[in-house]
């Protein structure tokens, strides 16, 4: 049987897992497209600090508009307590996937994909936005091979967060 989550994105099959949730490619039949499903892990439902973590993710990147940062379209809760963030899909897959397909990127490469990130977060800090977790497997590859910046799950305001303890850290 298929699944649907929250009467209208229709899983297709699995892109990746990480630490708290599941990403799915699934399809948007309400406006006929693919996207990418974030699916927060059942095990975490009941954590208020990552369901809290979890929402913010949607409304950090979603406060942001540039083309070196992964769009978000939805965010929700389906019927069963299932939380989710449907986002742009990028075929391409992670800067991770890439490197470890075809090795090392080449210098001339390297820096151009350094600058789209560092794009990417100086647009996201105009915005008042940390990211805190910038690594090769939080960035994906577009078609045509530019960089765009996803995965905001414990980016935080710039000013202030109460989602860490004082003197912890977190992020890569």
């Amino acid at each position: 049987m298929e699944q649907l989550v929250d009467n209208r994105y229709r899983i297709v099959g699995p892109l990746g897992t990480g630490g708290m949730a599941e990403v799915y490619l699934a399809h948007d039949d309400v406006l006929d497209r693919s996207v990418a499903l974030k699916v927060m892990s059942g095990r975490y439902a009941d954590d208020e600090e990552f369901v809290e973590r979890f929402k913010r993710e949607a409304q950090s990147a979603a406060a942001l508009s540039h083309p070196n940062i992964v769009s978000i379209y939805d965010r929700g809760e389906a019927e069963d307590g299932t939380y989710y963030i449907a986002m742009e899909y990028l075929p391409g897959g992670t800067l991770k996937d890439r490197i470890l397909k075809r090795g090392a990127l080449a210098p001339r490469t390297a820096a151009a994909v350094a600058l789209q990130i560092a794009e990417a977060l100086r647009a996201a800090h105009a915005a008042g936005v940390v990211h805190r977790d910038i690594k090769p497997h939080n960035v994906l590859v577009t078609d045509t091979g530019d960089i765009k910046v996803g995965d905001f799950g414990i980016a935080r305001a710039a000013t202030s967060s109460t989602m860490t303890r004082t003197g912890s850290i977190l992020g890569t």
